[in-house]
């Protein structure tokens, strides 16, 4: 059975204020008492009108750059009607007929060694604005309006995906696209990016496309990818019986492994789409559109792209995306490498690459597993970028080894110590260890460790590490691991 997906994604702007008022757009509702950040024009009260955030239409304006989109100059804002409790005015302001922005397409990497790549296409993405909060306890249903009016863009994708794989890597790119351009926080958990999968099956290519499915409101990607092979599970086993179910809205419970029936699936007749009285038709002078060309932005691909030419692995690319402080990191020291403060691969001769991808190297292993595991941002390191730089050339004239290197970047990172004070400190620029002092360092660490010795003459040969480290401690790093190895064999035979 062939699978069939199309997403539609909403994600929060990073604005200021509300889309159509003044009130604070916050971006954390938990910390938030109810109803504080409200106002007559989010709660729609009578004669209070609408006026469009000029900082929001700017921030869809540039994900819709990034988005490789086509814009209208001149777009509207309709009217989508239904009735719940947790919508105010008993409709939702949005985009159908005429969005500002329509085909785009977004290129990414599907697989982890960012070998195979595959193009999206964009049918509109479309500014629309959020509604309430409905809250559940005990017998009584509550109402939190703080998120009414927030602003919104939501993207329609076409049906373009054929595996999960392939949904869950876009969210990704698209992910790392708003965060890196400062237009959205896009945090899944705090639902400020959040997903709507269709899904439909066929036999064959030829074939028209079954009847869809759409599984409303998931906020993880592994969610996203359980409920994808859950829903194409499901729908193949009622295809291979021809049992037919009509369009349908069903809801996740993902702790249960199952979906469920919410609604049949609404179009647009239902809704009572018609255009917004209250806002003009919205017109984009050539001033706005000239701002947005000139403007750079910063796409992930592309960044992988160039860093692949770098002979980067997956393991530093993937270090070095994972957010935008990081990369900026990354990017201001890499600069000092190139002429002019250039930094592509063109500019770059070889030693100069050798140069960055030992850059990435540091940065990718104990920088990053330091901030991951201390929550902190690589700009809260102990040391600063002076200090790093004198590292990475003592690093690259190899004038002491690599352990004693690790053991130097990790006093750094604890005592944000200058990394030639730590090689003082240690003796680490004192004369490399002769092969006599070696040995007699040996013998007296299996002198010192009788017992270990007679756990190795009983064939448990991992003893063998202990006495390296031991070793390596007594010679303060200075002695070849591998060197260490073969004599201490040598002398316990």
């Amino acid at each position: 059975m062939l699978l069939t997906i199309w997403l539609e994604i909403h994600i929060k702007l990073k604005s200021e204020n509300k889309m159509f008022c003044q009130c604070p757009n916050q971006q954390n509702f938990d910390t938030l008492q109810a109803n504080t950040n409200i106002c007559p024009v989010c709660t729609w009260q009578p004669w209070a009108l609408p006026t469009l955030s000029k900082e929001v239409l700017d921030k869809a304006l540039l994900l819709w750059k990034a988005l490789n989109c086509d814009i209208n100059e001149i777009s509207q804002f309709d009217r989508k009607s239904y009735f719940y409790p947790d919508l105010p005015m008993w409709y939702q302001i949005t985009q159908l007929y005429k969005p500002t922005n329509i085909n785009g397409h977004v290129p990414f990497f599907v697989d982890n060694e960012y070998s195979q790549e595959r193009i999206i296409h964009i049918q509109d993405a479309h500014m629309e604005c959020d509604t309430g909060k409905m809250i559940h306890q005990w017998w009584e249903a509550l109402l939190d309006f703080n998120r009414a009016g927030t602003p919104l863009v939501e993207i329609v994708t076409k049906p373009d995906f054929t595996s999960s794989d392939e949904v869950v890597e876009f969210l990704k790119e698209l992910q790392r696209i708003v965060r890196y351009n400062d237009i959205a926080d896009a945090d899944m958990e705090k639902w400020q990016m959040r997903c709507d999968v269709n899904i439909s099956v066929r036999k064959n290519e030829s074939d028209q496309y079954w009847t869809r499915v759409e599984l409303k409101n998931m906020n993880s990607f592994s969610a996203i990818k359980r409920a994808i092979q859950h829903e194409y599970d499901r729908q193949s086993a009622l295809y291979d019986k021809w049992e037919k179910f009509n369009q349908q809205t069903r809801g996740r419970d993902d702790a249960k492994w199952e979906s469920y029936l919410m609604r049949s699936k609404e179009d647009a007749l239902d809704y009572r789409y018609f255009p917004e009285p209250d806002l003009p038709p919205l017109v984009l002078d050539k001033l706005i559109i000239k701002r947005l060309d000139n403007q750079t932005l910063e796409i992930p691909y592309q960044t992988i792209k160039q860093f692949k030419e770098y002979w980067f692995h997956k393991e530093y690319i993937n270090a070095i995306i994972s957010d935008k402080e990081t990369l900026n990191y990354f990017l201001s020291i890499l600069s000092s490498f190139g002429k002019g403060g250039g930094w592509k691969p063109e500019d770059l001769k070889t030693e100069e690459k050798l140069n960055a991808k030992n850059l990435a190297k540091w940065i990718s292993w104990p920088i990053s597993a330091r901030t991951k595991e201390n929550f902190k941002s690589i700009n809260e390191l102990k040391f600063d970028k002076t200090k790093f730089q004198k590292f990475l050339n003592i690093s690259k004239e190899w004038n002491i080894l690599e352990n004693q290197l690790k053991i130097v970047i990790d006093e750094m990172l604890n005592l944000g110590k200058d990394p030639n004070d730590i090689i003082k400190d240690k003796w680490f620029d004192a004369p490399a260890i002769d092969a006599w002092e070696l040995e007699n360092i040996c013998k007296k660490v299996i002198e010192e460790n009788p017992d270990i010795v007679q756990q190795y003459k009983w064939w448990k040969t991992t003893t063998l590490w202990f006495f390296v480290w031991q070793v390596m401690k007594k010679s303060w790093g200075k002695a070849n691991p591998k060197i260490i190895w073969d004599l201490v064999m040598k002398l316990l035979e």
